[in-house]
């Protein structure tokens, strides 16, 4: 087959899709929280949001504060008011990956403790 007839195939293949927009479906929100503690041991949950679902276990108000965030989990509120925390140093690293709205998420941050970590994230490394 030639490069033109393999083109035209692949055309005819391919523009159905673009006029039903099965192609573009909406983006997809999928993510993958974990949280690490000094020692090394990771316990992770698995969040969707529209509509919240997954392992995490307040899907709703963790996908509610990431929206509010638009996605930046760098962004993210915490806790209204904010908690008093105590200056013990017990390091819990949070990592979410996935995609947000379709976009690729990448983010680690360590807080100096799970008190600082739920301060600054609220619901969303809450499990």
């Amino acid at each position: 087959m030639n490069f033109t007839r393999l083109s035209g195939a692949l055309l005819a293949v391919a523009l159905p899709f673009a006029f039903t927009g099965v192609a573009s479906a909406s983006p997809d929100t999928s993510l993958v929280l974990t949280l690490v503690d000094d020692n090394g041991g990771a316990e992770s949950v698995f969040l969707t949001c529209d509509p919240p679902e997954g392992t995490h276990p307040n899907a709703s108000s963790a996908c509610a504060q990431i929206r509010a965030a638009q996605g930046d989990f760098s962004a993210l509120r915490g806790e209204e008011p904010q908690m008093m925390c105590t200056m013990e140093y017990l390091p819990v690293t949070a990592i979410a990956e996935g995609t947000w709205l379709g976009s690729p998420i990448e983010w680690t941050h360590e807080f100096g403790n799970g008190c600082t970590l739920h301060t600054a994230t609220g619901a969303v490394f809450l499990f």
